[in-house]
């Protein structure tokens, strides 16, 4: 089918490699060197019988499709730039020997959509916080509230709390939802030993929200979790022009299962937003390790500022401690999120905030551009405040999401910024 290797690269290819070549075929329109905006509803098919088959296909009543196979009868159940972006993305997954994508229009979707796939009434779900706020309030009140599941929030950074947990709810439960590095406290969870845990105590899947480091530097599934989630807003989508989410599974027969309930429940990402992603997609290494550079020397430049009382970047985790130890197993690199605590409280890290030039003050991360807020009062405004203490953050704390302006212009402006207080 046109060039070789669209959508089953050589091992050999390296990431950046597979993200600017597979999932797309030239020759399947025209030789267009970049695929097109497939900007229709519904497809027409040759025959009645490959219309039903189709429709069989999506609905759960066959086998999933081969990537061969695969054709689009309706948008909501499927469409070109959807097939593309999925096997551009699952083939950066390592670990998983088949990893197969689902599309959804956020990533609070994606997960909303997993859950509801996955469990039922009376099953229980773990979840580890801190988590991103609009994941905390999902789990903590409309998943219990109107799927009538039973939620248990713990330390997933305490493995004996995790495998209370797992020992006490064994019977129901059927997910342990984890984000590592933690949001906004960037703590780590050691995704090996949280894997081996729920599956030696239960018949339950383990789920990994992998946002903060995007596939370019923490691979969840050769530490053994079973989903793993994006919001495809942040480092995938990279340009804070679109809202995206993704589950890739190691399984290609539950990923179908969330694929259909996605199709019946209505969630249709947008096909224009499919086409920017896997343009994003292109550049996606080059900017992750831009903004992971730009966040080392922006991180050393405030542990050694004067008016901050604490940094947390993963290259400062003390060297003896286990977050340092899981940081070296299982991450490429630090990353682009840095999470401060100036000296005294909200007042002085409004002033901050409200005197930066160069940052944006708004929620959101992993764009080209700099963005600062406080988790406190802005993306975890819903959280308690006794969760957000357990979770090690302050309402002084701020939160970077570093981009790829030059390092010394966004020093300068923190210093400035700095100054005020």
């Amino acid at each position: 089918m046109g060039k070789s290797n669209w959508k089953k690269p050589p091992k050999e290819w390296k990431a950046k490699t597979r993200a600017a070549h597979v999932g797309y075929d030239p020759f399947l329109s025209m030789g267009a060197v970049r695929p097109p905006i497939f900007a229709v509803s519904t497809f027409s098919t040759e025959d009645a019988e490959k219309l039903e088959h189709m429709f069989r296909r999506s609905y759960g009543f066959e086998t999933p499709l081969s990537p061969d196979e695969e054709w689009p009868i309706y948008t909501r159940v499927s469409n070109p730039n959807f097939i593309m972006l999925c096997d551009r993305i699952q083939c950066l997954e390592q670990g998983a020997e088949d990893p197969t994508a689902v599309y959804f229009p956020s990533g609070l979707s994606a997960i909303f959509t997993t859950v509801l796939t996955l469990c039922k009434p009376g099953d229980t779900l773990i979840f580890g916080y801190p988590v991103y706020g609009g994941t905390d309030h999902l789990l903590r009140h409309h998943v219990p509230e109107r799927l009538g599941i039973n939620v248990v929030p713990v330390d997933a950074t305490d493995l004996n709390q995790v495998e209370d947990a797992l020992k006490k709810h064994a019977d129901t439960v059927k997910m342990l939802f984890i984000e590592t590095p933690a949001n906004p406290s960037l703590a780590m969870v050691d995704i090996q030993k949280v894997a081996d845990l729920i599956h030696q105590n239960s018949d339950g899947l383990l789920v990994v929200d992998n946002t903060f480091m995007s596939p370019i530097l923490q691979h969840p599934f050769m530490h053994s979790a079973d989903i793993v989630v994006y919001s495809g807003t942040k480092s995938i989508g990279g340009h804070s022009d679109l809202i995206a989410g993704f589950v890739i599974d190691r399984d290609k027969r539950r990923a179908f299962r969330v694929q259909s309930v996605r199709v019946s429940t209505g969630p249709t990402p947008s096909a224009f937003d499919a086409w920017l992603l896997f343009r994003s997609m292109d550049t996606l290494e080059e900017r992750v390790l831009k903004a992971q550079k730009n966040a080392k020397k922006i991180a050393r430049f405030l542990k050694e500022h004067n008016k901050i009382e604490r940094v947390i970047y993963p290259d400062f985790y003390d060297k003896k401690s286990s977050e340092w130890e899981i940081f070296q197993k299982q991450c490429e690199g630090p990353g682009s999120m840095i999470t401060f605590d100036p000296k005294g409280g909200k007042k002085e890290a409004y002033t901050i905030l409200n005197s930066l030039h160069i940052f944006g003050l708004a929620v959101s991360l992993g764009g080209v551009e700099s963005l600062a807020e406080s988790p406190w009062f802005h993306t975890h405004m819903d959280v308690s405040d006794e969760d957000k203490r357990k979770s090690r953050f302050n309402p002084q704390t701020v939160r970077l999401s570093v981009g790829i302006e030059d390092a010394d212009d966004l020093c300068n402006d923190l210093d400035q910024a700095l100054a005020k207080i």
